[in-house]
């Protein structure tokens, strides 16, 4: 679509569509732009949701000014609603105003306000810029689980394990890409099969560094909180992964959907503790540091034996609470057993 404004142009209204990508664009050549339903606006839209004479863009003294018509519903104008007869003052020099009107989003752009830049076309793209950083990530993902599959395998069975493990990644990569590839279609029109492809691999690495790191840290600096709640950043990374999905579904509310990336987060880590709690009695995941890495690795300075037993004194009275305890479900009372 041709969007040059002639000379005698004064300005360009866009009809966006859910995706923010424009549908239909009028050349303004006059002030004042009037649009409604009504076959006498400037502006002509079909929406049922738009008063005959919804509003109105006209020039003055002070500038450009928006005026809202009759209407019942208004115009949404960012995160403010102007209701009937009220107006809205729009900067010239500021990024276009957007407005919804209806069910309907319009764009107004003035000759001064400044330009995006020209973004290059992905086929322009080098084969090694394209495809580069998705076959690295790749790579390393492979690499990382190979290792796993490795160190949790025994020698005979290896070659079983690796390829299991192969094709149980090339499965779990095509649902899921593809999954979100047939969401994007549906909402956007374009699959995004490369940019889903990207957020899982770079969302499994950094998945596999929070998942292992912490037990590292822990067992190398003798903090065990760290193991103990290493699942929190596990759940940051699913949320970012998250996000990073639906942004190629509803490209245009960002805000949107890092909020539902938030609440998903909050959920995940308020139920784990929960779970934790209800399962052990302790928020974290872990009753004792289970990872054990070479001593070489090892930082924290070693500390005597005497010191160790010294300090488990006061679990004795922990202890000793716990074994007058009755067991959970049992209150004790044998009188009605036989």
């Amino acid at each position: 679509m041709d969007d040059a404004v002639s000379p005698a142009s004064v300005a360009v209204l866009e009809i966006l569509d859910r995706d923010g990508q424009v549908r239909q664009a009028h050349v303004v050549t006059a002030w004042p732009l009037r649009i409604g339903r009504a076959i006498d606006n400037d502006v002509v839209l079909s929406d049922p949701h738009v008063a005959a004479h919804h509003l109105s863009v006209a020039g003055d003294a002070g500038g450009l000014a928006l005026q809202v018509g009759e209407t019942y519903n208004g115009v949404l104008a960012g995160a403010r609603r102007l209701r009937s007869g009220e107006q809205l003052r729009l900067v010239e020099d500021a990024a276009p105003g957007e407005w919804t009107v209806g069910r309907t989003r319009l764009r107004l752009r003035l000759p001064s306000q400044p330009l995006p830049a020209e973004l290059p076309l992905a086929a322009a793209a080098t084969r090694a810029r394209r495809y580069g950083p998705v076959v690295a990530a790749l790579v390393a993902l492979l690499l990382a689980l190979a290792f796993n599959t490795w160190l949790e395998t025994d020698p005979d069975n290896l070659g079983r394990a690796l390829g299991g493990m192969l094709l149980a990644t090339g499965m779990g990569i095509a649902i899921w890409c593809g999954a979100w590839s047939l969401l994007s279609k549906t909402f956007t029109r374009q699959t995004y099969f490369g940019w889903h492809l990207k957020v899982f691999l770079l969302a499994s690495l950094a998945w596999l560094v929070c998942d292992n790191l912490p037990d590292l840290l822990g067992f190398a600096l003798s903090w065990p909180w760290i193991s103990d709640f290493g699942f929190v950043a596990t759940y940051a990374v699913g949320a970012a992964a998250l996000y990073f999905h639906l942004l190629a579904v509803e490209p245009a509310r960002p805000r949107l959907l890092r909020g539902v990336a938030l609440v998903a987060f909050g959920v995940g880590v308020g139920l784990s503790l929960w779970f934790n709690h209800q399962r052990s009695d302790r928020l974290g995941a872990e009753l004792y540091m289970s990872h054990l890495f070479p001593p070489a690795l090892r930082l924290a300075r070693p500390v005597a034996a005497d010191t160790f037993v010294d300090g488990l004194a006061p679990l004795q009275a922990v202890l000793d609470k716990r074994a007058k305890e009755p067991p959970r479900g049992d209150d004790g009372d044998d009188s009605d057993e036989e």
